[in-house]
């Protein structure tokens, strides 16, 4: 029985098979289907009886949802499908905030990454297909003000590219051809700056 009380009871023709140290403490409990590989739950433990890692096999590979853990919160929550990373993965810091979500597909990076601070602030985010940069990446400052945004195809820049002030007016911009900068870069001061007009202060002709 593991120590966490988790029912591993096995399907019809499975058996649970466990491995301890030498002092008898459990540290895996493995579900093991008819002909000898992994099928069904997979749960590792620490010496003091904490879960490190849940996972779910079918014939032998990951397929499933899966979490690793750290002191008892989640650190990785993560899903399989026939052995390839597949859906959402989640990160979190030890005080169980999200840091990260990386969208996975057949074992690859498919969709929108997500990047954020502790208190939930977004600090980038960058479009994948196939394991590649394929669309915008946004980065932002830690106050959540936009500082940077790129375009990307097939992991080079492609597109405009565009650097901005803390105020949001651009600072610089530049255009990309497969990595190449065809355009720029051409640079803009910053219209916030001590001794700058401020918007609305230029919109009103003062």
């Amino acid at each position: 029985m593991p120590m966490d009380g988790a029912d591993t009871s096995p399907p019809a023709g499975h058996t649970v098979v466990e491995a301890r140290d030498g002092d008898g403490r459990l540290l895996s409990c493995a579900t093991i289907g008819p002909d000898g590989v992994p099928d069904g739950a997979f749960v590792a433990y620490a010496p003091d009886g904490a879960v490190l890692m849940r996972l779910v096999y079918k014939a032998g590979v990951p397929d499933g949802p899966s979490t690793i853990y750290r002191d008892g919160r989640p650190q990785t929550e993560m899903s399989y499908a026939n052995g390839a990373l597949d859906g959402a993965m989640r990160g979190y810091d030890p005080a169980g905030r999200l840091l990260t979500v990386v969208r996975w597909a057949a074992g690859r990076r498919n969709g929108l990454m997500e990047c954020f601070t502790v208190d939930g602030t977004p600090l980038m985010t960058a479009e994948y297909k196939n394991d590649r940069l394929d669309g915008l990446v946004m980065e932002y400052r830690a106050d959540g003000t936009l500082r940077r945004q790129a375009s990307y195809k097939a992991d080079l820049l492609d597109g405009e590219t565009v650097e901005f002030h803390p105020g949001g007016q651009p600072a610089e911009r530049t255009v990309y051809q497969s990595g190449v900068a065809v355009e720029g870069p051409e640079r803009f001061d910053d219209p916030d700056a001590p001794g700058k007009k401020g918007l609305l202060a230029r919109l009103m002709g003062k």
